[in-house]
């Protein structure tokens, strides 16, 4: 049978602001788990290639954008009907699993075994936003959505840091020593601290829609991901991209004839969702793209005539003052949407976004010009992140936020994966003729790249300007109701 919550559940007691902290740090960390593993992982890369002697090492990131778009939806889903902290907790033990697997694997496949099953955590961002919502008081809400962000600018300053020491002390497997002890610590701690959502919708999972869409999803991300290294009119790439749109177009005929989708579709197409969805993949392009040409730009030699020539290291010297101001921008963004509006988060976010690629690719041979773009890069990227939280959670039912909420981690993915492809191609067209095996690119490449960020987050802002949603201070979700006959329904 069918089981509905209430439109108002139970919350948590109005408790002192140093009370909520408490419940949210451990939380929050557990959170950034992905984040922090990712940033974790890149300074090893070269030593992993090196170890399991393969050419294929990018697969060690792919595998957990692939899982992750699976299991982002469809785990969501569960979570919204089963309890989110359980998700939480669960999730959080499959990637402990994954992390001792990765730890002790003997080769290559072995390890990207581990590291699909780290990709299943990429499903706790999603399940938390909706336990917040669940559990604290309407007015904390969109703050502690913000604190979430708070942790990611933290994981950009810390993560490379704390990996680059790992590796060059004790070799790239102590990495995931680290995260297994990281989510053997923290996942306890938050079953202990936070209390589980009252909210349940009491479905049958929809678990062929899930899948459809799941794999579709990852599809459509594994062709743009690999497109320039298949190549664009390649037999491989063609059939990747056709099985996807098949069964992206399978998953729709059948979430229209299932008694219980996966997601009501027409939640999905409506405007709240629909317009937060596409500014939210606008802006993960741009926020994607700078992310892989910056750290290029800046290691790029000084004879180039615009190089600065820094090491890898010195790249932290701009990663330092965006992630600080990044965590700055969370809680910000978060009262900025409770006191103003969440689409006004949104569209500084998008705004900062645009003016730091523009600025790159016309300031961009000093170190300050690379600083100036990094605090409007910082800014930008702690007001996005709370704003599109934001903007879901009032665009969705309670008992819909989970799945809402995995859509947003969907279209975050697939913007990234398109930034780097697209941003990777223009700068493939302007390769310097270098001695040796150095790949270069000339400034011309960086400029061009630059620019094509900056439209995207422009675009991005176009659709935010004239988005209905969001227009009024961000309720906590009270404003998204289902409707009577338990179908969701958005209000704007």
């Amino acid at each position: 049978m069918t089981q509905t919550t209430p439109r108002n559940p139970p919350r948590l007691a109005e408790r002192s602001t140093a009370a909520y902290v408490l419940r949210l740090v451990p939380l929050i960390l557990l959170t950034e788990v992905v984040a922090l593993e990712l940033s974790l992982v890149y300074p090893a890369l070269q030593h992993m290639a090196a170890e399991f002697r393969t050419e294929s090492i990018g697969w060690t990131l792919t595998v957990v954008s692939l899982v992750g778009v699976v299991a982002q939806p469809l785990l969501g889903k569960v979570a919204d009907g089963h309890g989110k902290k359980r998700v939480i907790v669960y999730a959080a033990g499959v990637f402990a699993v994954g992390s001792l697997v990765c730890a002790l694997a003997p080769n290559f496949p072995v390890f990207l075994v581990g590291r699909a099953a780290q990709g299943v955590a990429m499903v706790i961002a999603p399940a938390a936003y909706g336990l917040i919502r669940d559990v604290f008081p309407v007015r904390v809400v969109p703050v502690a959505m913000g604190a979430i962000t708070t942790g990611i600018g933290f994981s950009v300053i810390l993560g490379p840091v704390v990996g680059g020491a790992l590796v060059q002390s004790f070799g790239f497997r102590a990495i995931f020593w680290f995260c297994l002890l990281y989510a053997v610590v923290l996942a306890p701690l938050v079953s202990a601290t936070f209390p589980e959502s009252g909210v349940r919708l009491r479905r049958p999972v929809d678990v062929a829609g899930g899948l459809l869409f799941g794999c579709g999803a990852a599809g459509v991300l594994l062709a743009v991901g690999q497109g320039s290294k298949w190549g664009w009119g390649s037999g491989r790439l063609l059939a990747v991209a056709v099985g996807a749109c098949v069964l992206l177009a399978l998953f729709v005929v059948c979430e229209l004839r299932a008694a219980d989708p996966l997601i009501d579709l027409r939640l999905l197409t409506g405007p709240a969702l629909r317009w937060t969805l596409l500014a939210a993949l606008g802006g993960s392009v741009a926020i994607g793209g700078v992310a892989l040409t910056l750290p290029q730009l800046v290691q790029t030699p000084e004879n180039t005539g615009f190089g600065l020539g820094m090491a890898p290291i010195g790249v932290a010297v701009f990663l330092v003052p965006q992630g600080l101001l990044s965590a700055a921008g969370g809680p910000l963004g978060g009262l900025l949407a409770r006191r103003r509006a969440p689409r006004t988060g949104l569209l500084i976010a998008l705004g900062c976004l645009a003016t730091a690629a523009t600025l790159l690719s016309v300031l961009h041979t000093r170190v300050w010009h690379i600083l100036l773009a990094a605090l409007f890069m910082g800014i930008g990227f702690g007001f996005f992140f709370v704003s599109v939280s934001n903007l879901v959670v009032e665009a969705v039912p309670a008992t819909h936020t989970g799945v809402g909420a995995g859509m947003m981690g969907v279209a975050n993915n697939l913007g990234n994966a398109t930034g780097v492809t697209v941003l990777g191609a223009v700068l493939a067209q302007h390769v310097l003729d270098t001695p040796g095996d150095e790949v270069l690119y000339g400034e011309a490449g960086y400029v061009s790249a630059f620019l094509v960020a900056a439209g995207f987050a422009a675009m991005a802002l176009l659709v935010a300007a004239f988005m209905r949603h969001g227009r009024t201070p961000a309720t906590g979700g009270v404003g998204a109701v289902p409707r009577e006959n338990g179908r969701a329904e958005a209000t704007s």
